[in-house]
């Protein structure tokens, strides 16, 4: 009977060793910075539920150790696929035009809005800076290394990011804001969550948005005066969809054959509590219908 004790203690103390092994595996996640500020509140609150799993941002860390590269802009799916990976949807986030706030003629944009050819005119056939209606220059800041960004701003207007007009900005996207607050006749475009301040929910200092003239008529009529605070915007595009706001996923892609498993516990997460900090950070959630696919895409990934 002893003997029969000792040997199922040691089954038992395996398995507990296997189990203890399996969850202390650690999830490294890199990819699109401009999400690292939700990415970051994610971890913390998900740490809360899953302290025994440890999820870390990585920086300059070899491409197979990375168990969930964040891509942000629109990319071919099937070449994706073909490489033993598979991606799902986590959230959404909104571009928007900004200007300074100090710009001699911001009062008339404000009023007039960009249409989408003023948009293809601006950011992405201008040779030189213009002037709108003969009033104050405009300098176009673009980033000097096209991003997931820049490359979803060009891609919603039929453009090429790599040649797009304007003065290059090195950095990460947070760094073309602060070119636009440094120049009173700049002009560029930014997520959400680099444009309003995340306490305050308004608009940055020294910086305005030029709002979308969605119905192309002119002017800005007063369903599309909706930028007075960060969640206005958020409510607006929920509510609408609306094509002509620039708008992408954020892409959480990982190895189909990942023994890590808590890269699959992660995402759940993800998808489902962490939805409610979305909006805090500026991001958008994904149609239902979307993360109803999302979440399948998972299961079926993740399900043992």
């Amino acid at each position: 009977m002893k003997m029969v004790f000792h040997a199922a203690l040691r089954v038992v103390s395996a398995i507990a060793l296997f189990a203890v092994a399996v969850q202390a595996q650690t999830v490294n996640i890199s990819g699109t910075r401009l999400t690292y500020p939700l990415v970051r509140k994610w971890i913390s609150e998900f740490s809360k539920d899953y302290p025994q799993i440890k999820v870390q941002i990585t920086h300059g860390a070899p491409a197979d150790s990375i168990d969930i590269s964040i891509l942000a802009f629109q990319f071919d799916r099937e070449s994706v696929l073909k490489t033993n990976k598979e991606a799902v949807v986590i959230a959404q986030y909104v571009q928007l035009p900004i200007a300074n706030s100090k710009r001699p003629d911001l009062k008339q944009l404000q009023s007039k809005g960009f249409t989408e050819s003023d948009f293809k005119k601006i950011y992405f056939e201008a040779k030189k800076p213009t002037e709108p209606q003969g009033k104050a220059p405009i300098v176009v800041y673009k980033r000097e290394k096209p991003a997931c960004a820049a490359k979803s701003f060009a891609q919603h207007y039929g453009s090429n990011a790599t040649n797009a007009p304007g003065i290059g900005v090195s950095g990460d996207d947070s760094d073309l804001s602060k070119a636009v607050k440094n120049d009173v006749n700049g002009l560029s475009y930014n997520n959400l969550g680099f444009i309003y301040n995340i306490q305050t929910r308004l608009v940055n200092d020294s910086l305005a948005v030029v709002p979308l003239d969605l119905n192309e008529n002119g002017k800005i009529d007063a369903y599309e005066k909706i930028y007075t605070t960060l969640d206005d915007v958020v409510n607006f595009v929920e509510k609408t969809r609306h094509p002509k706001i620039p708008t992408d996923g954020v892409n959480a892609i990982f190895r189909k054959d990942n023994p890590n498993k808590n890269v699959g516990i992660f995402l759940q997460w993800v998808l489902s509590k962490g939805a409610a900090f979305n909006h805090e950070w500026g991001f958008v959630n994904p149609e239902k219908e979307n993360l109803a696919k999302q979440q399948q895409i998972l299961k079926s990934n993740f399900s043992n």
